[in-house]
């Protein structure tokens, strides 16, 4: 089917709305972005550490079992520039010292928890990709043009939690095709928008009578 429509003939109070929901969008994706980087971190290490499944081996189980912990390897090196003096005893956290919990390192995230950010997330990529797929497809881009980008996008947002389910539950390498697929969603929405706005206030229109 032709598309009619067009950015550029839309009227004023239309391109001032459209705009306020491209920045708002936008702005919303990298809010996100940043808390995903302060909270787990962008790199695939990161990632890993935060969704893998972290559980005991059955040889670390048996050694805590016997002795209550796991001997790590210790090195001077971290404990330069720390000071007797100045440390707070008051203040440290006897938790640390739990050697059953603290030091076997099995901090892995509950299925369920995985879960339930997979739900929300999924739920919320579903309205992101009908809005800027939406957008994308009113554009005067080629058909296939818009075809790929669309699809693009679809991958990336359903694949980013995908690949968190495969870090988790099969392995911690997946990390890289996490950060693969936000490069992806990132592109297209950068893609997408700067796309939209061109349209709206950069390109001529074909007819001066606003839609």
């Amino acid at each position: 089917m032709l598309n009619t429509f067009s950015f550029a003939r839309l009227s004023l109070s239309w391109k001032v709305l459209v705009t306020g929901f491209v920045i708002i969008l936008g702005s919303g994706y990298l809010a996100a972005v940043f808390n995903a980087a302060l909270s787990v971190g962008m790199d695939p290490q990161a990632i890993a550490d935060h969704y893998a499944d972290k559980s005991l081996s059955s040889t670390e189980a048996a050694v805590i079992a016997e002795q209550g912990f796991v001997e790590e390897e210790f090195s001077f090196d971290d404990m330069a520039g720390m000071s007797m003096e100045g440390m707070d005893h008051s203040k440290m956290d006897m938790s640390a010292m739990d050697h059953g919990a603290g030091m076997s390192g099995d901090d892995t995230l509950p299925p369920q928890i995985l879960a339930q950010v997979s739900h929300v997330h999924l739920l919320t990529f579903s309205l992101l990709l009908l809005t800027m797929g939406g957008l994308a497809c009113l554009t005067q881009l080629t058909e296939s043009v818009k075809a790929i980008v669309v699809s693009l996008l679809f991958l990336g947002l359903w694949g980013d939690i995908i690949s968190l389910n495969l870090v988790r539950f099969v392995s911690g390498h997946f990390a890289y095709l996490t950060v693969a697929m936000g490069t992806i969603i990132g592109l297209c929405f950068a893609f997408i928008s700067f796309r939209v706005l061109w349209e709206l206030w950069l390109q001529k229109a074909e007819n001066n009578k606003p839609l």
